[in-house]
């Protein structure tokens, strides 16, 4: 497939940050190795490289200190006099807690590890191995959350405070303005420093001087403490619930649960803090005003409500309800946050970009970070957000593909900020092309004959042809609206329904009624699209399809229904909708199948609008990544099968730049001869929730 030279980019950027024990976050500026970057390159190792991603969290976490707080950065003797600060500034060995041939940060990131460890287990090749991996990391990872727990939870109900922003993950976050400017630098002493990451990286892209005092000041007053946690909690000005932290705690207790239930543990503990995290984050930081997730001021005792995107990653991990999650979707898919279908905006930029002080290029206060995009792809998922979740699967793999694989990346231009050949930017492009593109499923039963699928030996005589087209769809419509939500199709609750069980007889009568003559135009376009449709559904259920509709050799040929005395197939039904001409209509032909656009009920009267809108979908979602800086086009193997639509490749591209929502790239698409297609692998896996 043509993503696997872009794999294998990725591959290469991780082989050239690894150490033999680790991998660093980039060796061009952060020589060492750091906790949540860590677990998020273990899940990319995981999908090719068991060992490494084993070894990716072991080496970590032999670093454990003894009261089980997991360090932010752990350093590299070898590496040091190239970063700051390093552990002659920390003194983490003030605290007596660092285990003996460890040099360490005192402080520690989003606790991504559970989620991490299990999911090098589901990707293991070699499940006895990995049980084995996971039985030894299991009790560090409860003893990492016991932490938390214990010294974390000052009102012992469940939400975990940060005490840095550097353990937020998002340092110079717009977040944190208000709690770091309770900091009076002309009232603190702040120890002299030298930073080294501005003279690498562009200062426009970094935080501020004054930021960098602020952060120095907090590590200062830490050491002096002795990183004893009960005089830090009184002393610092800086006490915050953040919402992603918690969140990704919580989805790390789900995992433990998990992983506790496969290697025979108890889960009691772990489940009861899931619960309890989970609660204390839905009742105490949200907003129902703003339909957003805001960080808590401890000391203030009041909401930080500064909307940035660790505002929706409470969906990863199922935090959110159900009725948060839908405030929350509809708040992400604006245009604070780049809308599906608005112009030229890559989502999700890590501010709302609406904001003045917004800056694409800065670090934590406007760019996209792919770790923060994979983390709300995976919630949206969760909840059945689908096509949004797409949004989010297409900037995780264009902003790579197009601009390298960068520490952080510009929403408007794409262009790459921060370090390049960054590692969770590789890791995770890695981790979610493989998520998408799986393989496809081999046919297991093949049907030697045909098999008329809307017989029941009824041979009553019906109704009119006119009242049989409006009742079917008049109960399909229905169907659709009902279990068809968020681009997925809920399979089981459609056989169950009483519209399915209608339905089944009005099919059964399209026997005796040539219905699909019956009517012309539009009238017979739409009517046509939803016969199509609901025979892949009827089909679905029928022949209790699992995975793929793969598994039955025939699906689109010998599966039939009767109409009028003739036999259709779903492949005949296609043949007689491209009589109409309508290069549309392919892509609202949804075949049961995760590639597949949404499913929408085609209404007569709307149809021009319907068709624009699903063909709109299917040319923005991952289905087509088009990249000028190469002079290439990806798209789906689905326009090579439709050649009779796309007989040239100007076809193709005249088809994609009406709908393209880009300017740059429909100009690029309209103003190039020499542009390259190349063909992504179609997901043929059933598109069910």
């Amino acid at each position: 497939m043509p993503l696997k030279e872009y794999i294998d980019k990725a591959k290469q950027i991780l082989d050239k940050n690894w150490t033999g024990e680790y991998t660093v976050p980039s060796v061009h500026l952060y020589p060492h190795q750091w906790n949540w970057d860590s677990g998020f390159i273990a899940i990319g190792y995981s999908r090719y490289n068991f060992e490494r991603a084993v070894k990716e969290l072991t080496s970590l976490f032999n670093a454990q200190w003894k009261n089980g707080m997991l360090p932010h950065i752990v350093f590299n003797q070898k590496n040091l006099g190239k970063y700051f600060p390093e552990p002659d500034f920390w003194q983490a060995e003030k605290s007596g807690l660092v285990p003996d041939g460890f040099m360490t940060s005192g402080i520690t990131q989003p606790p991504i590890h559970g989620y991490a460890a299990l999911k090098i287990y589901e990707n293991a090749p070699d499940k006895e191995k990995a049980k084995e991996f996971l039985k030894w990391i299991y009790p560090k990872l409860i003893k990492l959350h016991m932490y938390f727990y214990l010294e974390r939870n000052p009102d012992d109900n469940g939400l975990i405070y940060i005490r840095h922003p550097w353990e937020s993950g998002m340092d110079n976050s717009p977040m944190w303005d208000s709690v770091l400017e309770k900091i009076d630098l002309s009232k603190v002493e702040v120890p002299y420093f030298e930073r080294k990451d501005n003279k690498i990286i562009d200062p426009e892209h970094r935080p501020k001087d004054e930021d960098y005092y602020r952060y120095i000041y907090l590590v200062d007053l830490f050491r002096k403490n002795n990183y004893q946690e009960e005089k830090i909690f009184k002393e610092s000005p800086f006490i915050v619930f953040d919402p992603m932290f918690n969140s990704i705690l919580a989805a790390s207790n789900e995992a433990l649960v998990k992983i506790a239930d496969i290697i025979g543990e108890d889960y009691k503990k772990p489940e009861e803090w899931y619960y309890m995290t989970t609660k204390a984050v839905r009742d105490n930081l949200f907003s129902n005003e703003k339909n957003i997730f805001f960080a808590y001021d401890y000391i203030d005792k009041k909401l930080i409500e500064v909307e940035t995107a660790a505002g929706f990653v409470p969906l990863f991990g199922g935090v959110a309800s159900t009725h948060q999650a839908l405030r929350l979707f509809h708040h992400i898919n604006s245009l604070n946050f780049c809308q599906i279908g608005e112009k030229n905006c890559f989502a999700i930029p890590n501010y709302d970009k609406t904001k003045k002080d917004f800056k694409s290029n800065n670090y934590w206060r406007g760019p996209i970070w792919i770790n923060i995009n994979w983390l709300i792809y995976h919630g949206l998922k969760r909840y059945g957000f689908k096509q949004k979740a797409e949004h989010l699967e297409k900037t995780i793999l264009e902003l790579p593909i197009r601009f390298g694989f960068y520490e952080y990346f510009d929403c408007f231009k794409g262009t790459g900020y921060g370090t390049k050949d960054f590692s969770w930017s590789a890791a995770l492009f890695i981790d979610l092309i493989y998520d998408t593109f799986r393989e496809k499923p081999k046919s297991k039963r093949k049907l030697n004959q045909t098999l008329l699928m809307n017989t029941n030996g009824n041979t009553v005589l019906v109704e009119d042809t006119p009242q049989l087209i409006q009742d079917f769809s008049y109960f399909f419509k229905k169907i659709i609206s009902q279990y068809a939500k968020k681009g997925s199709v809920d399979y089981k609750k459609i056989q169950l329904s009483p519209e399915y069980k209608i339905l089944q007889s009005v099919v059964s009568k399209f026997n005796h009624k040539d219905v699909v003559n019956y009517t012309n135009g539009n009238s017979q376009k739409a009517f046509l699209i939803n016969l199509y449709n609901f025979m892949v559904i009827d089909f679905v259920i029928k022949m209790k399809i699992q995975h793929s509709v793969k598994e039955i050799d025939g699906f689109f040929t010998k599966l039939k229904y009767k109409i009028g005395g003739r036999e259709y197939s779903l492949d005949d039904i296609k043949a007689k909708l491209f009589e109409f001409g309508d290069k549309r209509v392919p892509f609202a032909l949804v075949k049961g199948t995760a590639s597949s656009s949404a499913l929408r009920f085609v209404d007569s009267n709307h149809i021009e609008k319907i068709l624009d809108q699903i063909a709109a979908d299917f040319i923005n979602s991952p289905e087509v990544i088009i990249v000028p800086e190469k002079q290439t086009v990806l798209i789906s193997e689905f326009f090579r099968w439709n050649e009779d639509y796309f007989s040239t490749d100007k076809d193709i591209f005249d088809f994609i730049a009406k709908y393209i929502t880009d300017d740059k790239k429909r100009e690029f698409l309209q103003n190039n001869q020499n542009i390259k297609i190349r063909y992504i692998s179609y997901d043929w896996n059933l598109n069910r929730d």
